[in-house]
């Protein structure tokens, strides 16, 4: 069997496997596992490092390593429907730890990029003999018994990988599948050394790293594989060891790898237990909602186009949810790369698109150099990273119109001081958040002074594959090169709204409300203010290309992204020194943040949900052309991270002339600067109809964050969130 025949059987088996399989199936195997490895080893005076190390080595020389006939790379799982007396051990296990700390001694979340190109250069062999080398000159050097047991722990982890391969190297020979066998030899004692084997490696770590050492929802990214694997590929051309055919193959089988693994549901609006039956839940399976980020194109210290990008994109299947593919788009993409990713975007691919031009400068606006900004990433649920060299430590800001309220009213909602002017609102708006920087910013140079010469005992599994870890015989918090500070930047629609209103409403127009009476009409929730509720409608919308609207959006946004990049300066040395970024990115989190806010001045009833990431107010876009003129009159200078949901009909896409007009439309927008768009094409019928008859939409995908769903597989509130995001033409 060739490996086009195989891809073509993975393809199959995993697009049935995930749409078939039961929604209460379990990683039981890897929980009675877990069981036995903390009634061996986690136990009072025994080092993290060493419990987590023999704990690990426990579960990865034990576990099953299953291989199929048509398997190109290797790398399942055992995941079963628990009978009724397996039933009741999860229950008692669950209830022994809590749903969400099943483990007990694995505490990594990832969210994270690893250091990959130091990952393929030294293999696991080389992760090895590097940790055993420093473990050795510290050991003669006196070192601190933390930093040593840190390294031994490592090492420990790093041979339970080797294990693990090596007993994937005998199942294969043991099923004749000798291809499989010698490559998985080859990367027990050595780095990769074909496209194939990157593949594999990168492969093995991510999954073993998602199921078995980390804890839950381990979303982890595989950082820039087009950038990473071109030098392999290359070479396996140029001596007839690849074809272009073979490669499509093995990246199929990688990306069905990536995705056989889920559970089914989604989880941001959904359970996280399974509770509500109709989701698999985290504690079932740990990968059970987790994107698996895939970094493609964009701007690279190697010279030349990349012949992997546009095959890589080929290779992304509309009918799988995961791996979630980032294609990093510059100003001189080929146009056939370009067509390509429009035409992934309008079948519904789970893949998202940023804008170099745009992301690369922030970095760099931030104080990153150059060489590390252009290698940029993205981690799930869009997070910014820089490929395995930084971590996210700390956030500031959060939803604007949340603190654009408490700047205008007190917690009985009146009036904080009596306003003449929206520049006088923005003044006491600005400042507000200046002191919480300052504040803030104070702590975190007190933090890192602290940190100085500080050892630490705890490892977790990222900690192997991040930088400096080794080096520094510390965890990857305190190595990494750079700490990032986030700013998030929410719900700016809701925002500019509420200012539009109060400048047409309260500042504006020839038969102005007072403040106070405006402060009066939301205390009451607009009830017995029913006037004021219908101006408050119709003013201005962020979304309409109404610059009366946009203009507050940017000013908005602005005002918090200057006052971040003003107090990373600090003032005793008049040095940045806090790696400030801005981020746009709020996952779902206008479901829930709108609980404590009341009524607001753009008509917003109390308790209302807010704007969604960049998206306008709910029923407020009139066109696709008006909203993303709208979003790129933000200054993303700044900006790194984030989310544009668009959702467009099927007519307005279909055929040539439909892809044409999604080209178009989507390289202005980011011509002019939008930071990043993710699409989804569905009808607002064609969803209520799958509500009503799911077994006709088994493919139906929509976006969701930095990630897609099964639309048929998400639970009724899920699913209505989604139909009243705006289907705009």
């Amino acid at each position: 069997m060739n490996k086009l025949e195989k891809s073509r059987l993975m393809l199959d088996e995993t697009v049935d496997t995930l749409r078939n399989k039961p929604l209460r199936s379990t990683y039981m195997e890897k929980l009675q596992l877990n069981k036995k490895a903390i009634d061996l080893y986690v136990k009072e005076g025994v080092p993290q490092p060493l419990r987590f190390g023999y704990a690990v080595s426990y579960m990865l020389e034990n576990c099953s390593v299953p291989v199929k006939e048509h398997d190109i790379l290797v790398g399942r799982f055992v995941e079963i429907l628990p009978n009724e007396e397996e039933e009741a051990w999860l229950d008692s296990f669950i209830g022994q730890w809590g749903a969400r700390n099943i483990t007990n001694f694995l505490y990594d979340m990832g969210h994270v990029t690893f250091y990959w190109e130091e990952a393929l250069q030294l293999g696991i062999s080389g992760y090895i003999k590097k940790c055993d080398a420093e473990f050795e000159k510290r050991l003669k050097e006196g070192a601190d018994m933390r930093n040593l047991m840190f390294l031994q722990g490592m090492g420990m982890i790093y041979r339970a990988y080797r294990r693990y391969i090596v007993r994937y190297a005998e199942a294969c020979e043991a099923a004749g599948m000798t291809e499989a066998a010698e490559m998985c030899r080859n990367l027990a004692d050595n780095p990769p050394s074909t496209f194939m084997e990157g593949m594999q490696f990168i492969l093995f770590i991510t999954s073993i790293f998602s199921i078995y050492t980390a804890h839950m929802n381990a979303t982890l990214c595989c950082g820039r594989v087009d950038d990473l694997l071109r030098p392999y590929y290359e070479k396996d051309i140029a001596e007839g060891r690849l074809t272009r055919e073979e490669a499509g193959a093995i990246i199929d089988d990688f990306n069905c790898k990536s995705a056989i693994i889920l559970g089914r549901g989604e989880h941001q609006m959904s359970g996280w237990t399974a509770s509500d039956g109709y989701d698999t839940g985290w504690y079932r399976n740990p990968m059970y909602d987790s994107p698996t980020y895939v970094i493609i194109g964009g701007y690279s210290n190697k010279e030349g186009r990349n012949p992997l990008t546009k095959l890589f994109l080929e290779r992304i299947h509309p009918r799988l949810e995961n791996p979630v593919y980032v294609y990093r788009r510059t100003k001189d993409c080929p146009d056939d790369e370009w067509t390509l990713a429009c035409d992934k975007l309008r079948q519904n691919s789970t893949l998202l698109i940023y804008n170099d031009e745009v992301v690369v400068n922030a970095f760099k606006q931030a104080g990153i150099p150059h060489e590390d900004a252009v290698n940029y990433t993205i981690h799930g649920c869009n997070w910014p990273d820089l490929g395995g060299k930084s971590l996210n430590i700390l956030e500031i800001g959060g939803p604007i119109p949340r603190r654009l309220y408490n700047t205008i009213f007190d917690l009985d909602g009146n009036l904080t001081q009596n306003f003449t002017s929206i520049d006088e609102i923005y003044k006491k708006y600005e400042d507000g958040f200046r002191a919480e920087v300052k504040t803030a910013f104070e702590k975190y140079r007190q933090s890192r002074k602290s940190d100085k010469g500080a050892v630490v005992g705890q490892v977790r599994s990222c900690d192997c594959f991040m930088e400096g870890t080794i080096d520094n015989a510390v965890d990857c918090g305190r190595t990494v090169s750079y700490k990032l500070v986030l700013n998030l930047l929410r719900h700016v629609g809701t925002a500019a709204d509420m200012m539009a209103s109060l400048e047409a409403n309260v500042f504006g127009g020839d038969d102005p409300i007072t403040l106070e009476k405006m402060a009066e009409a939301l205390r009451a929730d607009f009830v017995g203010y029913e006037d004021i509720l219908k101006r408050c409608k119709n003013a201005p919308k962020y979304g309409r290309d109404d610059d009366r609207a946009d203009r507050h959006a940017y000013r908005l946004m602005k005002i918090l992204s200057d006052v971040a990049a003003e107090e990373a300066v600090n003032p005793e040395t008049g040095e940045k020194d806090v790696y400030v970024v801005d981020v746009t990115i709020a996952d779902t989190n206008h479901l829930v943040c709108d609980k404590d806010i009341p009524a607001t001045p753009d008509g917003r009833h109390a308790n209302e949900e807010l704007s969604e990431n960049l998206a306008t107010t709910k029923g407020t876009t009139e066109s696709v052309t008006a909203l993303l003129n709208s979003v790129t009159k933000i200054d993303f200078g700044r900006c790194t991270a984030g989310a544009m949901n668009v959702r467009m009909p099927k007519n307005m896409v279909s055929g040539d002339e439909g892809l044409e007009t999604i080209k178009m439309l989507f390289e202005t927008y980011f011509e002019d600067g939008g930071m990043q768009l993710q699409l989804s094409v569905a009808d607002t019928a064609e969803l209520r109809d799958a509500q009503v008859n799911p077994e006709n939409y088994p493919d139906l995908m929509v976006r969701i964050t930095g990630y897609s769903a099964v639309f048929v597989d998400m639970c009724p509130k899920a699913q209505e969130e989604i139909i009243k995001r705006d289907e705009v033409s």
